[in-house]
Formats: C-alpha cells, sequence, structure tokens
C-alpha cells in the first residue's frame, strides 16, 4: 500500500519497561509479542543477561515496525529492515519511503522518533545523580576526552552535584542524537562535536528548547534543529532532525510546533501486529527462559 503523503509523519512516543512489566497481561502480550518480529530481528533478545534490556531490545523492534505500518499502510508481515554498513536499521520494505524512524533506551523507557525526512535521532538519559560511585567532577573528568572545552566549561561551572550531571546527560543525549541521525555510530572523537546551549532556555521538566546548535571541528552544522525535553522527572530526551520539512509536515506549516513525548503501551504497540515467526508451544519457552533472568538493580 501506498505510504500516504500528505500526513505528517513526525511523533514522539516512549514505553516504559516498568509499566509493562505490572501488566497482568504481560504473558499474554509478551508471547505474541516475540511471534511478531522476524527470528533474525529476535535472535538478540535471548542473548541480553537482565530481562530490561530484553524488553527494551523487543519494545525497539516492535516500535520500528508499528510505526512503519502506520506510516506505510504496508502489511505488517511484508515489513523488513535492513540494516547499513554502521548498524543503523533502515526500512527496506516498502522501499522508498520518505520518512525517517529511530529509538533509544536508557533508563524505564524507550523512546522513539519520527521525522518527515529521512534522517533523524534520538536519544533518552536518565538523569542518575552520580555514576560509578565517583563524584560529578570525577565522572565528568573520566569522561572528558568525549566534551569540547566548551562543554567541558559549562559542565564544571554548574553550582550542584546534580546540576553537574545533568549538564553531563544533556550534552551527551545531544551527541548521541546527532549520531543517530546521520548514521555514523559511536565515533572515537566525540569532542569534535560541541554543543552550544542557550542558558535563557529553561532545561528542566514541561521545557522544549530548539535554540542549541552544534559545531563540528570549528564549523557550525546550520542544517539540524533539536528538540530538548524530558520524559519525566528523571529522563531526558534529545531529537536531531533535519531542518528541511516537506509540505505535509507540521513544522513546516508551524516552525513553533513542539511535539512532546506521549506513552504508548504494550498493547497499542501491537495494533495490526500479525505472527511472522511462529514459535513452538505458542513462545511459552521462550517466556519461562526470559522471567528466569535476572532483575536490573537501580
Amino acid at each position: 500500500m501506498a505510504e500516504d503523503q500528505q500526513k505528517c509523519k513526525c511523533n514522539r512516543w516512549v514505553i516504559s519497561l516498568q509499566a509493562a512489566f505490572e501488566r497482568d497481561d504481560f504473558e499474554k502480550l509478551f508471547r505474541k509479542a516475540v511471534q511478531c518480529i522476524t527470528e533474525e530481528e529476535f535472535k538478540k533478545i535471548p542473548e541480553l543477561r537482565y530481562r530490561e534490556d530484553g524488553l527494551a531490545c523487543l519494545f525497539g523492534r516492535l516500535l520500528l515496525r508499528h510505526s512503519a505500518q502506520k506510516f506505510s499502510g504496508e502489511q505488517w508481515k511484508l515489513i523488513k529492515f535492513e540494516r547499513t554498513e554502521r548498524g543503523k536499521p533502515f526500512l527496506a520494505i516498502p522501499a522508498d519511503t520518505k520518512f525517517g524512524l529511530n529509538v533509544s533506551h536508557q533508563g524505564d523507557y524507550v523512546a522513539f522518533a519520527s521525522s518527515c525526512s529521512s534522517k533523524v535521532g534520538v536519544d533518552v538519559m536518565r538523569l542518575d545523580t552520580e555514576r560509578n560511585h565517583k563524584t560529578a567532577d570525577e565522572y565528568i573528568n573520566s569522561m572528558a576526552k568525549s566534551a569540547s572545552p566548551e562543554e567541558l566549561r559549562m559542565m564544571r561551572s554548574q553550582p550542584t552535584e546534580a546540576m553537574k550531571m545533568t549538564m553531563f546527560y544533556r550534552y551527551w543525549c545531544l551527541k548521541e542524537a546527532i549520531l543517530k541521525a546521520t548514521g555514523v555510530g559511536i565515533v572515537a572523537d566525540l569532542n569534535s562535536l560541541d554543543f552550544r546551549v542557550n542558558l535563557q532556555d529553561r532545561y528542566r521538566p514541561g521545557a522544549f528548547v530548539t535554540t542549541t546548535t552544534v559545531l563540528e571541528d570549528g564549523r557550525l552544522q546550520d542544517q539540524w534543529i533539536f528538540e530538548e525535553t524530558f520524559v519525566d522527572g528523571k529522563h531526558s530526551a534529545a531529537v536531531c532532525k533535519e531542518k528541511k520539512f516537506p509540505r505535509e509536515c507540521v513544522f513546516r506549516q508551524d516552525p513553533e510546533a513542539k511535539i512532546f513525548f506521549s506513552k504508548i503501551t504494550f498493547d497499542a504497540l501491537l495494533e495490526n501486529a500479525e505472527i511472522v515467526n511462529p514459535m513452538p508451544n505458542d513462545a511459552v519457552d521462550v517466556f519461562e527462559d526470559f522471567m528466569k533472568k535476572p532483575r536490573k538493580t537501580f
């Protein structure tokens, strides 16, 4: 089925791992879900040590399929994803779609962002006040190679431990988002990406910041727009998207538009889903093996 060219494809969704685990119908949904992705897509899930990581991986696969089906109108079972040489998933069937899709996981959430143009990246981070039993300054110093001199100055100048760590996560989110949008993945010289934030914009839950810019090797990269928001009080997110928008895009119609992350549920992810990889015993054994995995302690 042909892609609907008249409808904006920009969406921001998150799904909570904890909320899914607490559902009374979790087993039923899980057993269906693992059969609604391909054998290749499923392969990584049993290899992951923790339940949270396995479920996050599953949700990432489902978010891509759910959105591809929703935006293109293609049958669920016919949708096919492939990966670039650098490992970024892209929609192979249906071919020649114009929209972009991306997912990220950290903490309690799997985040999803889509755009009317093909290049989009998203990252979500849990705002821990300390990492690896280090103070904020110790942690920032240990990660100094990933930051530009200006970014380090901004992080170190924050008045409290929590604010220093929040600024670190802010920069990390932005760097992940642009690398995912470009499809480059992690690079050795993250300090070549120099983000400039406007301190007049309050960075806190409820904010929607779009004034941040980035320089690469000293040159302004003005083809990108960054959205900085919060999923909740403990998770921040960044979206990197191309500045050019097609006519149907909400951001072309209203450059000041704001799309905050909205929560999607496990059952909603399986709307219009079809079994593509039937498993023996209706995936009972897969579920039992999954439930034997340890939980993460945060």
